[in-house]
């Protein structure tokens, strides 16, 4: 199977290709390495150098190209930067993900895979948010990652969305925003005390990186279609985090308390289980041992 993954150089994407990899499929990689990094990807694996919201530069770097899947992790994901950088944002996912749908069209490929948002499309969840919640993303993130949703399920191509949770793991930079856990364990190595926004009490659904992975290579089964939720269902506290964390490495060296930012969801936590029901996918990490696994890597 030949499959295109945008955003290949990335955290997920970049682990999305080795896996595709691993079990023997051609696999090509496009970044345009702005958070992404060539290191990530091996060098038998062709990583084409562009930005998916580029059309001209996109169809340059894919000419001559077929594939049977494509699955677009190519994104911005920084919340608060959506808010004080717009027209970017809406730029590289709304755009982006209109001419990648629009290749992928042209191409006729099997199924196109599209990574959204579970953690800022539905805003503030009392309960884990199910995928018919109406959704009220409270920053552009979360409404652009709303509209390209739309833009691929009204393509023409076969497709599926899957709603992440918070993800996690190996390879996850410790300097964008989000990457909590990879931004604690730079600073329990460095013997830096942690940051924590708020009074901590911020809940998010964390879902390991290679349980990600299962869930996007099960769809190119192309049995299930439009949107599913992907993530553990258990909402954990900034605070319950590090409790987690230092019954793994120890204590940290102290903690900072600074005020919350805005547009931040209090309580963020997906609902997977019309996954589970449908034979899709579940979730086979938990937390421990996940942040364990992490951890080994940092």
């Amino acid at each position: 199977m030949r499959v295109l993954v945008t955003g290949g150089a990335g955290f997920i994407g970049s682990t999305i290709v080795d896996a595709l990899v691993a079990r023997g499929d051609t696999v090509v990689a496009i970044d345009d390495l702005s958070t992404g990094t060539r290191a990530n990807v091996a060098t038998t694996t062709p990583l084409r150098v562009a930005d998916v919201s580029d059309e001209r530069q996109l169809r340059g770097a894919l000419r001559g190209e077929g594939f049977d899947v494509i699955v677009h992790a190519a994104s911005k994901t920084k919340v608060v930067e959506s808010m004080e950088k717009p027209e970017l944002y809406r730029r590289v996912i709304v755009e982006g993900t209109r001419n990648v749908a629009r290749i992928a069209d042209e191409l006729g490929v099997k199924m196109l895979v599209n990574l959204s948002t579970g953690g800022a499309i539905y805003g503030e969840t009392a309960d884990c948010a199910a995928e018919d919640m109406t959704v009220d993303p409270p920053s552009n993130y979360g409404k652009d990652k709303a509209e390209a949703e739309q833009i691929v399920g009204a393509s023409r191509v076969p497709s599926i969305t899957l709603r992440l949770a918070n993800v996690y793991g190996p390879r996850q930079r410790k300097d964008l925003e989000g990457g909590v856990v990879a931004i604690f364990l730079a600073r329990w190595r460095s013997g830096e005390p942690l940051v924590v926004y708020g009074a901590g009490s911020a809940q998010r659904d964390y879902v390991f990186v290679s349980d990600v992975v299962d869930a996007v290579l099960a769809s190119f089964a192309g049995t299930w279609h439009g949107v599913y939720n992907i993530g553990t269902g258990v909402p954990t506290s900034v605070n319950d985090l590090i409790a987690a964390l230092s019954g793994i490495l120890g204590r940290p060296q102290g903690i900072t308390h600074t005020a919350a930012r805005p547009a931040e969801i209090e309580r963020s936590c997906v609902d997977a289980s019309k996954a589970a029901r449908e034979a899709l996918w579940q979730p086979r990490t938990t937390l421990v041992d996940g942040l364990r696994r992490t951890a080994a890597t940092a």
